[in-house]
């Protein structure tokens, strides 16, 4: 019987190793023969793939012969396709031609079955141009992008605005799920990840609630790091990048380690960073120093049919906020932590109908403390614990996807739950603490109506409990909220050439009233404000419009998009004009009515030469309330117009750019306007060899030391500028 065994396993053993095959390849700069290092290698059919090495030679390891597509992607160079057959599997030498990439790769933030079709507008960055743009905060890298703004409130609280939508009405993700942090709440609180860690970054534009439940009325950030590898080579591999900045001597260092063999990969990263206050050109702006220490370990599996992996974080966190408060020898610090774990598993079924499954969960646990600090007399330092928050969450998703079937295109049927438990404490708790579950069932669904048409239809059923928790401040509080709602679009793409690109979509859309708008009755320190909530607040519901035209050849893109948005029940975060006479604090009201939003951009790009790119862009949102009183939404963007040029040759570059900001005076009331402003900027970067292993990028922004106020900045009356000049310098190295 054991003979019979050790046979058995002897076989499947030698008949796996027949069967499985490696593809391999070398990949070259088609001009100068020299290896190309961080290609990314995409098996279309099996959603598996790999960078190519130092030598640009690659391995993808197959677990059967078969035929395949190999998709090659990369900065700066075109993107091509190879079509495996007939049991080829080493390629040899595979030439990259060098020119724009084109930006319609699948983005799998706005469509879950990886159909490569827009239905509203998206933008991607990964590769070299996101270390390109990487800064201290996921605000200040996105700031100044098509639509995209940033909420100013010091640079480490820094949170992108997407078409004029703040708060959690723009959720940012991290590998497709919740983060667990409580940068959505309040303009004090930080989106909990080091920029330096995201691989890739994933924006779309408009209303996606059908995907990803309440809080995505305004759009998506979605920051994919590989703390999962998702693919790899044999052997190690990593990434070492240094920052540094002149203007409030800003230091960060990451380090990240890769580790693989056949069937399995490690991972690991550390990074830290740490910066002074901020330099203005009326002085220096207290309260705005940082320091943040995070890393993660993971473990990357594959097989026949199968791949996945686990993965845990961890990160510490201390920066200040730029409030007045009623001393000078006073300030305030926030110090947060937060452990994470990331799981996440796709298996191929091999099934007539349901052909893959993908499920995805973050689970964690996140404190964060507002401190109040006195330095006395005698030096000593006297703290105050105003505000403290421990929350513990979970986001998971279950996705299956199905095959071509009767009108229907590929398509996926998925389940999502969400839950947290949040403890809120401290000397000025200012709301109580919540118990939230969701459950959320949708499907979204293609049909090709021609091949040059396709329709796009998905719904979203969620249900929804929120139950208050006690505690000091509100002991008698026993609030529970629950209900059913659901979200629904339809879209159209239209492809009549290879150069022509319509979308069109319409949506509906909806978000829960947060705990702070709902029961919130205190002074916010953090914020610098004394809210007050409104528990009878209704769901948010937004019924919105988007289309874009996007152009292009060889030479040229132009990409318009416009949207328009009603909205029933909006929450405004409105200014009394009032102060707290406690507190000294001004008093900000949470109150419901009909609102609008519309706008649109305009981009612009011209390949004058082979090597000269110029670029131009605006930007517009109108944001007004309709319902019981005619005026415009406070915090909403001014018109915007940048322009630029860069010169690349793939192995060095240099740009300058322009951006010009109008003046906002259709302001609400209570709120002040803030006059126009231009800023200049430049960049230049070098790679010292032609792989790119080693790089550096040097920046220059507000070359001019302009002085000049954001209307999106939450500091007290905006009275302090934004940041003067700043000359910061990268450095990157990947082997």
């Amino acid at each position: 019987m054991r003979e019979i065994f050790f046979i058995s396993v002897l076989i499947t053993i030698v008949t796996w190793s027949l069967n499985a095959q490696n593809i391999t390849g070398k990949i070259i700069d088609s001009k100068t023969a020299e290896p190309l290092i961080g290609v990314n290698i995409l098996v279309v059919e099996e959603n598996r793939g790999a960078t190519s090495r130092l030598d640009g030679t690659f391995e993808i390891r197959m677990d059967q012969i078969g035929d395949y597509t190999l998709r090659f992607t990369y900065i700066g160079y075109e993107q091509f396709d190879i079509r495996l057959s007939d049991g080829k599997m080493d390629l040899g030498e595979i030439e990259m031609n060098p020119g724009d990439l084109r930006l319609d790769e699948i983005i799998v933030t706005a469509s879950p079955v990886g159909s490569g079709f827009r239905y509203q507008a998206a933008q991607v960055y990964s590769g070299e141009l996101l270390r390109q743009k990487v800064d201290m905060s996921l605000g200040v890298m996105l700031d100044g992008e098509p639509g995209l703004s940033m909420r100013s409130f010091g640079p480490a609280p820094a949170r992108p605005v997407i078409r004029g939508f703040d708060g959690d009405r723009v959720l940012v993700l991290q590998n497709g799920e919740r983060m667990g942090d409580l940068s959505g709440t309040a303009h004090d609180h930080v989106v909990a990840l080091e920029p330096l860690a995201t691989d890739r970054i994933e924006i779309v534009r408009g209303p996606s609630s059908l995907l990803y439940g309440s809080s995505a009325i305004g759009g998506v950030v979605n920051l994919m790091t590989s703390d999962i590898p998702p693919h790899w080579n044999r052997g190690a591999e990593g990434r070492i990048s240094l920052q540094g900045a002149t203007n409030n001597n800003m230091f960060g260092g990451f380090g990240k380690l890769t580790y693989g063999w056949d069937n399995h990969a490690v991972t690991g990263r550390l990074s830290y960073r740490t910066s002074g206050e901020v330099r203005t050109p009326e002085g220096k702006l207290p309260g705005t120093e940082m320091e943040n220490f995070e890393g993660s370990l993971g473990w990357g599996f594959r097989g026949a049919g199968y791949t996945g992996g686990i993965a845990f974080m961890a990160m510490d966190m201390v920066y200040g906020i730029p409030e007045e408060i009623d001393e000078p020898d006073e300030f305030i610090e926030i110090r947060l932590d937060k452990q994470m774990a990331q799981a996440r598993v796709d298996f191929d079924l091999g099934g007539r109908f349901f052909d893959q499954l993908e499920f995805r969960i973050n689970g964690g646990r996140f404190f964060q403390q507002e401190i109040e600090a006195e330095i006395e007399d005698d030096g000593s330092i006297d703290e105050d614990v105003e505000l403290e928050f421990t929350q513990v969450s979970m986001s998971s998703t279950v996705l299956l996807k199905h095959q071509p079937f009767s009108i229907f295109d590929r398509g996926a049927l998925g389940l999502n739950v969400y839950g947290r438990n949040l403890e809120v404490g401290g000397d000025e708790a200012f709301t109580p603490g919540d118990k939230n579950i969701n459950i959320a069932l949708f499907t979204f669904q293609e049909i090709p109506l021609s091949n040059k048409v396709r329709l796009q239809a998905g719904v979203r059923g969620e249900s929804y409990n929120i139950r208050t928790i006690s505690n000091e401040f509100f002991p008698d509080i026993d609030e529970t909220r629950s209900g059913f709602n659901f979200s629904a679009s339809t879209g159209l793409n239209f492809r009549p050439n290879e150069n022509l690109e319509i979308g069109v979509q319409l949506a509906r859309a909806f978000r829960n009233p947060s705990l702070e708008e709902l029961f919130a009755f205190g002074p916010h320190l953090g914020a610098g404000a004394f809210e007050i909530g409104d528990p009878n607040l209704d769901v948010e519901v937004s019924y919105g419009s988007d289309a874009f035209v996007s152009w292009r050849n060889e030479n040229f893109h132009i990409e318009a998009a416009a949207f328009f948005n009603h909205i029933e029940d909006y929450v405004i975060f409105q200014s009394t004009g009032m102060e707290d006479d406690a507190s000294g604090l001004p008093i900000f009201n949470y109150l419901a009515d009909q609102a609008r939003m519309m706008g649109g951009e305009l981009n612009l790009s011209w390949k004058a030469t082979e090597r000269v790119l110029i670029t131009s862009g605006i930007d517009y949102v109108q944001g007004d309330r309709t319902g019981t009183v005619s005026e415009p939404l406070p915090f909403i963007p001014p018109f915007r117009f940048r322009t630029g040029i860069r010169w690349d040759n793939n192995r060095t570059f240099f740009g300058v750019d322009m951006r010009a900001v109008a003046e906002q005076d259709r302001v609400a009331s209570e709120e002040d306007p803030t006059p126009g402003y231009t800023l200049f900027n430049a960049e230049a970067g070098y790679k010292f060899d032609e792989a790119g292993r080693h790089s550096i990028v040097i920046k220059g922004q507000n070359i001019f030391d302009k002085s000049y106020r954001d209307h999106l900045s939450r500091v007290r009356e905006r009275g302090n500028p934004m940041p003067g000049r700043n000359i910061s310098l990268a450095y990157h190295f990947i082997f």
